[in-house]
């Protein structure tokens, strides 16, 4: 089945011209949209270069309406059987969609299928896998009592699995999923300006009773923090998400208090640790 990429730029800066330039030679690819929601002029000439490809699509002029909105908008033009989610700093491989692709097409559907993206030393990303996100799991994470035998919600330092398993969250980096059930689950939540929308997704899609799955590759590098955004404004963002995850999944006052409190914490803790 043929799959449309959706690529997703707030300025990248010049990694964004090697990720299309590798997602126009993957195999199994019939469309590449890329959704601008704010670029300086290095990127929208690679861009528009990357336009002379007729499979390529540039949608703009909407100004940054955040990373979730922007994925549905690109959903909504999609025209294959399949969509796969690519951040501009990830590099893919030349098989990298046409192997997930056939880990989605031998999962029963519904089903979410994540990438195995490594870092530029070829060490699995954090985020890649994750067990299901909750209260104590992000406690772990956040206060780094993980150092002490505690399990927080990432895999990646697991033993590498040698064929696809199941996950409780994989990254929306590299995400692979049915264009019909993508629009069944209704996409990515809006609420979410930048981080926490794939978990988010995740969790709807497991308490449908949906699989999902994360397939070993490795598929692609991914650079990460490539974005001029401020690495303070990225915090800020994440740590809204992590609120309104809470909130959202909380099944009782006291988990919703909770998570509140956690969100409001965070808020104050991510920007301070990320200007470190």
């Amino acid at each position: 089945m043929g799959a449309s990429a959706i690529i997703v730029t707030y300025r990248t800066g010049p990694v964004l011209a090697q990720c299309l330039a590798a997602v126009a030679r993957a195999e199994g690819i019939q469309q590449i949209i890329v959704v601008d929601n704010g670029s300086d002029a290095g990127e929208i000439a690679a861009m528009d270069a990357a336009a002379a490809d007729p499979r390529v699509r540039v949608l703009r002029g909407h100004g940054n309406v955040g990373f979730a909105a922007a994925c549905n908008k690109g959903a909504r033009e999609a025209t294959g059987e399949t969509l796969v989610f690519i951040n501009p700093d990830v590099t893919l491989e030349p098989d990298a969609i046409a192997r997930l692709s056939a880990v989605l097409a031998a999962a029963p559907p519904p089903a979410i299928v994540g990438g195995d993206l490594r870092d530029p030393e070829g060490r699995p990303e954090r985020g890649g896998r994750r067990e299901r996100l909750t209260l104590w799991r992000a406690f772990v994470s956040f206060t780094g009592i993980s150092r002490l035998g505690f399990r927080d919600f990432n895999r990646h330092r697991d033993p590498m699995p040698s064929e696809p398993v199941p996950a409780g969250a994989v990254s929306g980096a590299l995400l692979c999923v049915r264009r019909a059930d993508f629009a069944a689950l209704g996409g990515f939540d809006e609420g979410y300006f930048l981080h926490v929308e794939d978990v988010d997704l995740c969790r709807r899609a497991e308490e449908a009773g949906w699989r999902v799955l994360f397939a070993p590759g490795p598929h692609g590098v991914h650079m990460r923090s490539t974005s001029a955004i401020s690495s303070a404004d990225v915090a800020r963002h994440k740590a809204r998400g992590f609120k309104r995850y809470f909130s959202k999944f909380a099944r009782s006052p006291i988990e919703r208090a909770l998570g509140g409190a956690v969100g409001a914490v965070l808020l104050v803790l991510l920007p301070l640790t990320a200007r470190r």
